[in-house]
């Protein structure tokens, strides 16, 4: 039951071609290379800087942060056009590296202004002002996207369901960050675990269901035609 949920959760963001699809061992992931990049990446950073920055920086990065970000989100577009058009042959390992990094990059963005809407005090500080932090983020991600890209046969059960639970939290924040910006939900909480959480965060989890429910009903209509 949980398997045959995560292929309609797959279906609904991806077009799932198996040929442009990350295996790992015998488990194919739910949804194609460069998808599961970008929903792992985003995941995967938020992880990182929820544990990096707990002072409550609520600022963007410094401006060459942000040229390398911008060049992170780039690629999986660059690589997506390029490799549409036949301008060079890419992979899956490609795809997923492009779009981690994507992903990634738009969590980095995302994050300050969670910070900021949520929290009732929050610092003024740029995230990686430090530039050795931006280097040990940088790292990390390496590591994390080499490990991948080795696929260890056991490790392949861990990709998929990760996968699967990065595009429900990838809607989950994006949907929560949406909620903070609406004024009575604003600038309430003194630490991360608060109780203005709770109501934002169950609005979140009914608009990310309806945008898949939209979203599935859509691909089947796309697909019947």
């Amino acid at each position: 039951m949980l398997d045959f949920l995560i292929n309609i959760l797959g279906f609904s963001v991806c077009h799932q071609l198996s040929a442009r699809s990350l295996a790992i061992g015998d488990v194919v992931l739910p949804v194609c290379s460069r998808c599961s990049g970008i929903y792992i990446g985003f995941t995967v950073t938020a992880v990182i800087l929820f544990i990096m920055f707990r002072k409550k920086e609520n600022d963007l990065p410094p401006p060459y942060t942000l040229i390398i970000l911008g060049l992170f989100f780039l690629s999986t577009i660059v690589d997506g056009i390029a490799s549409n058009f036949g301008l060079y042959n890419t992979d899956n390992n490609l795809r997923f590296i492009t779009g981690f990094l994507c992903g990634s990059s738009i969590m980095v963005i995302i994050y300050p202004v969670f910070v900021f809407q949520y929290y009732k005090e929050s610092k003024k500080e740029k995230i990686f002002k430090r530039p050795l932090k931006f280097i040990i983020y940088i790292l990390i991600i390496a590591v994390f996207i080499t490990v991948t890209l080795l696929r260890f046969s056991f490790l392949g059960h861990f990709y998929y369901y990760l996968s699967a639970l990065s595009v429900l939290f990838t809607f989950y924040l994006i949907n929560l960050v949406i909620m903070f910006l609406i004024p009575p939900f604003s600038q309430k909480a003194t630490r991360l675990a608060s109780k203005y959480l709770f109501l934002p965060s169950a609005v979140s989890v009914v608009l990310l269901l309806l945008e898949l429910l939209v979203s599935y009903y859509f691909h089947r209509f796309i697909v019947s035609l």
